[in-house]
């Protein structure tokens, strides 16, 4: 019986071998470093301080005589520029070799101006880079506060959230009333639920971008106005789009059985005017309106498009002009929000700076009225300077007769671009006063 021969062989990692070997070397050149950094510093430091002072003042114990004590320092003193050489030769080779590298310790040198010299842009792109993400979180804020700003205000009253849902007037205010054909019903109040507002479709004086009605404004105006006149009052402050549709003015309607009317003394239902200044509209839209007239004058734009349009009696005056631009306004970050209104009743509706502003212009970048029914008074466009106007499918006229022009457009409304088409003159009425549901 043969016996099997032992296996002796030996694995080697040789991996577990050269991380030992690595970290073995690396220990020794952090000695070495250390040792040579030790003994250059020593030797500098001879070289410039004679040490026998120093060691006979504040090491007393010692009692090494300078002849026993000192007879090597001698040689530095005497040799003084060649010590000094090998001291900081000293170092420098420890820090080489620690870094395996003279290009290296070079390298980190030269680099050591041009570090300091890019601190200063280092430190403002960083300073830059959270300015913007500051503004972000700011301007995301602000947002978020409108939307809900807006959420609460649609959720505090029934017949707001019903107009959103996209119920008619009539079907919402039917909706909200409470009681049998016995006549018990009693109708919700939006007004006690829920702040004014011109999302609200309140009437009132409101001071552009502001959607809340100005009481101070409304006492200056309280002669002029009544508490169903919706007033909006331009300032300095660009206005991104104010959109109106949805709704009846002058006397088109009839609440509480009685039939709506103009304030005292006034003859426009709609008035757009910039009064003693101008108003700049990017884009102006009157869509599916009807009026008892309309009116345009001292307008200038690059773009006027009257189109498929019914009035009684057509005057269109089409001044040309090439020095107009087609504009649009811009507000950057001090833009105001959307003033945006639908389903309301009002008396008059009036777009105007204050008689105050005379020295420069009001912006407003877009502006739109749609599928608005009015009568009993005028609508007039007046100092308005724009990029575009669109007039499309409305109804002008009320005493049925082609010879009193019910659509015109004089001489000083000049535009560097003309469509006029698709009119008609038609004999018409105005329209009759529809009921408001009580």
């Amino acid at each position: 019986m043969k016996l099997k021969k032992p296996n002796l062989k030996f694995k080697i990692n040789k991996k577990a071998v050269l991380a030992t070997a690595k970290k073995l070397l690396d220990g020794m050149l952090i000695v070495f470093t250390f040792a040579t950094l030790i003994t250059g510093s020593a030797l500098l430091t001879a070289t410039y301080v004679y040490p026998e002072k120093i060691i006979n003042n504040y090491l007393p114990i010692l009692t090494l005589t300078p002849e026993l004590a000192f007879e090597y320092l001698a040689y530095t003193q005497t040799y003084y520029w060649y010590s000094i050489a090998c001291g900081a030769s000293l170092i420098i080779f420890g820090l080489a070799v620690h870094v395996r590298s003279l290009n290296g310790v070079y390298r980190a040198i030269m680099d050591t101006p041009a570090y300091f010299l890019n601190v200063p842009v280092v430190l403002y792109k960083k300073a830059v880079k959270f300015r913007d993400w500051l503004f972000a979180k700011i301007e995301y804020l602000n947002s978020e506060s409108v939307k809900w700003r807006r959420f609460f205000t649609v959720m505090s009253s029934p017949y707001s959230l019903l107009l959103k849902m996209g119920f008619s007037p009539q079907m919402a205010l039917g909706l909200i009333t409470i009681g049998s054909t016995a006549g018990t019903g009693v109708i919700v109040n939006e007004t006690i639920l829920a702040e004014r507002s011109f999302s609200n479709r309140d009437a009132g004086v409101y001071l552009a971008p502001s959607e809340i009605p100005n009481s101070e404004l409304e006492e200056q105006f309280k002669n002029e106005v009544t508490e169903n006149t919706l007033r909006v009052i331009l300032n300095d402050i660009p206005v991104e789009k104010i959109d109106i549709s949805d709704v009846n003015i002058g006397t088109s309607f009839v609440s509480n059985g009685e039939a709506s009317k103009l304030p005292t003394g006034k003859t426009e239902a709609i008035l757009i005017d910039g009064n003693n200044t101008t108003i700049e509209i990017g884009k102006l839209v009157i869509s599916r309106v009807s009026c008892k007239t309309l009116n345009m004058e001292n307008v200038r734009a690059n773009s006027i498009k009257i189109l498929n349009n019914q009035a009684d009696g057509l005057s269109i005056y089409q001044t040309a002009s090439s020095t107009i631009p087609n504009l649009r306004v811009s507000g950057g970050y001090f833009m105001s929000e959307l003033l945006e209104t639908s389903g309301g009743l009002y008396d008059r509706l009036h777009i105007s700076p204050l008689d105050t502003m005379s020295t420069s212009k009001t912006y407003v970048n877009e502006l739109n009225l749609t599928n608005v029914v009015s009568s009993g008074g005028t609508c007039e466009i007046k100092k308005v300077d724009a990029g575009e106007i669109l007039i499309e499918f409305g109804r002008w006229g009320g005493d049925n007769s082609i010879f009193t022009k019910a659509l015109t457009v004089s001489s000083s409304v000049v535009s560097a671009n003309w469509e006029v088409n698709g009119n008609i003159e038609v004999r018409m009425t105005e329209v009759a006063p529809r009921p408001a549901a009580d």
